[in-house]
């Protein structure tokens, strides 16, 4: 079960960002860090209910900006959050596709009373990012719609996120999807492999805090 405790303010995490450096699948420690960040979000009592795909390729962003793209966009997202008083808890990964060209899935924490003010955001920041005109469907957000219950029913919340997460991580070696308890979880094959430059995965800095506090999945 998540913790009471008011969260504190969270700040945006991950490493230094290596744009020139090409690597082709998940490792698993990235893939420990979105497991444990999204449990770590649960804890905090912010369930992980937004699922966001930009397929930055699409409006002209490349492979070797996209990553920054992201991180502008998130920070964007965040900032306006936590100016209207709320924290928000997010992962994210990136990818290279033959429909989305370079593209990121993201999820991340909007607290309930924000649900209609942030629904136009997310479209007004990709444009504000764009280096030129947005195209149709770069963007695409959806809900999880088992977040708003996930206190009092987290068995069908952990299996929407995880759901979410398994395809967000089809890019990882396929030995590793039984041993991190993901086998079964979705239905995209795992052992993928894209280029990506930069940063596969990131994370909201301050999850390791929260960990401890309440795991959601066993």
């Amino acid at each position: 079960m998540g913790q009471t405790n008011r969260p504190k303010p969270l700040r945006q995490g991950g490493a230094r960002n290596r744009p020139g450096r090409l690597s082709e699948q998940l490792t698993k420690a990235d893939c420990l860090k979105l497991i444990g960040a999204s449990e770590a979000a649960f804890a905090a009592g912010m369930p992980l209910n937004r699922f966001i795909t930009i397929a930055w390729g699409k409006s002209g962003i490349d492979g070797k900006r996209s990553v920054a793209a992201t991180g502008q966009f998130v920070t964007r997202a965040r900032e306006w959050l936590r100016g209207h008083g709320h924290a928000m808890p997010w992962v994210w990964v990136q990818e290279t596709g033959d429909v989305f060209g370079q593209h990121c899935h993201l999820l991340l924490h909007v607290d309930r009373s924000m649900k209609d003010l942030f629904g136009p955001m997310p479209l007004r920041w990709v444009k504000a990012i764009l280096p030129e005109r947005y195209v149709a469907k770069t963007l695409d957000t959806q809900t999880l719609p088992a977040a708003r219950s996930a206190a009092s029913n987290p068995l069908a919340y952990e299996a929407q996120l995880l759901g979410k997460l398994h395809y967000m991580m089809k890019t990882a070696p396929a030995s590793l999807e039984e041993p991190l308890g993901m086998a079964g979880r979705g239905h995209k094959p795992w052992g993928q492999s894209c280029p990506v430059y930069g940063k596969r995965a990131a994370v909201w800095q301050n999850w390791k805090q929260w960990r401890e506090g309440g795991a959601l999945i066993a």
